[in-house]
């Protein structure tokens, strides 16, 4: 028994030694077993956040995650509501009110009449705070009175300043600040494939509506080049925007073609923006577009084409005449039916946004050398350019 006490007094006074020795090291510094407060107190930190965490509803917490997710999103790429918001603003509606005749009511008392009127449907953008506004002159043409519907509500008279038949650009102006300007965007930069939306008024009834397409071609006719697009232009639209997918405003909505009598034919044109600055600029300074007048219609030949007629050029090179105007400059020329004219003023053609830049830029009045071909045979004359007498 005394041999059994002696080992458990041993084991016992041991093991409060091996615990004083660990408690010593526990709290001596440099020791492998040293406590470590900081850590404890950062165990402490997280468990506190971890409980509140916790006691938010998971219903709750997965809402707000897709909430997030949503936000995030609202400027992804997939969404041009951002390009909309910006250009927006800035398109009006237009509606032209033309008096057609005046006759006498139908079983009406003497002196009775019926106005007989027509209202032509557009759109507009706004182009400067002081109250400019740009539409095509198709709809504001022979017009008696112009009715502006803004985004903001306000409806209100228009005076039209100017047009430009060729380009067909008409400015209007109104007598109340205008601060839903148009950011303006450059055509030059517009390519075959880009995304592009309208903004419009169709059928006069649902403003600023908008569709979307691509461009499937552009500077369509050398002088008075228009952007092709699939992107849907019905009656009403025509002087709307056509935007690209940053809001900017890249051309004036204008025409749409069609043989379909559906009227199914995704085929719509607008006017690059470019062109619409110049004739604006000139509209507001002088009240209409001074330039010289040529009187062609031309433009480039497809490589089908170059290939049938073989003038004798790269492809590439060179304008096609379509034909001329009566009495015009290019008509006293020479020039004909397909002809291909090569060179203006001694420089080789090879565009018609080349061509169309030359020629706004050649002096009124200036009598220029330009060389064509006929039958594979290079032929030169002088083109006597003035302006175009007024109709």
């Amino acid at each position: 028994m005394k041999i059994i006490s002696k080992i458990l007094f041993f084991l016992k006074y041991s093991f409060l030694g091996l615990t004083a020795g660990y408690a010593i090291l526990f709290f001596v510094s440099n020791s492998p077993l040293q406590f470590n407060w900081q850590e404890v107190k950062s165990a402490w930190v997280f468990y506190k956040d971890a409980s509140k965490k916790q006691t938010q509803n998971p219903i709750e917490a997965l809402s707000n995650k897709i909430q997030k997710k949503a936000d995030s999103n609202q400027n992804n790429e997939f969404s041009f509501a951002n390009a909309i918001n910006k250009a927006g603003p800035s398109v009006v509606s237009v509606k032209a009110i033309r008096q057609r005749g005046i006759r006498s009511a139908r079983d009406g008392v003497p002196g009775d009449v019926l106005v007989d009127v027509y209202i032509e449907l557009g759109s507009g953008v706004v182009f400067s705070t002081d109250g400019y506004i740009v539409t095509n002159y198709h709809v504001i043409a022979e017009t008696d009175s112009i009715m502006l519907h803004f985004s903001n509500g306000i409806r209100k008279y228009a005076k039209i300043v100017g047009f430009d038949k060729p380009n067909d650009i008409a400015v209007l102006k109104v007598d109340i600040e205008t601060p839903m300007v148009a950011e303006l965007g450059s055509s030059s930069k517009v390519r075959t494939g880009d995304i592009v939306m309208t903004i419009g008024t169709p059928f006069g009834l649902f403003e600023n509506s908008v569709s979307m397409g691509i461009v499937s071609s552009i500077n369509h006719g050398p002088l008075y080049p228009k952007i092709q697009t699939d992107a849907s232009m019905n009656a009403g639209n025509s002087g709307g925007a056509l935007i690209d997918a940053q809001g900017k405003i890249i051309g004036i909505s204008a025409a749409k073609f069609s043989l379909d009598r559906n009227d199914q034919i995704g085929i719509n044109f607008a006017i690059p923006i470019d062109v619409v600055k110049e004739v604006f600029n000139e509209i507001v300074k002088h009240g209409r577009v001074v330039r010289n007048w040529i009187g062609l219609d031309a433009g480039t030949l497809k490589r089908g084409g170059h290939k049938l007629l073989s003038p004798g050029v790269d492809f590439g090179i060179g304008l096609f005449v379509g034909g001329t105007e009566p009495n015009s400059p290019a008509e006293e020329s020479g020039l004909q039916y397909k002809d291909l004219i090569t060179h203006y003023d001694g420089q080789l053609i090879t565009s018609g946004e080349q061509f169309r830049k030359m020629f706004m830029l050649t002096p009124i009045g200036k009598s220029v050398e330009i060389t064509y071909i006929r039958n594979r045979v290079s032929i030169k004359t002088q083109l006597n350019l003035r302006e175009k007498p007024k109709s």
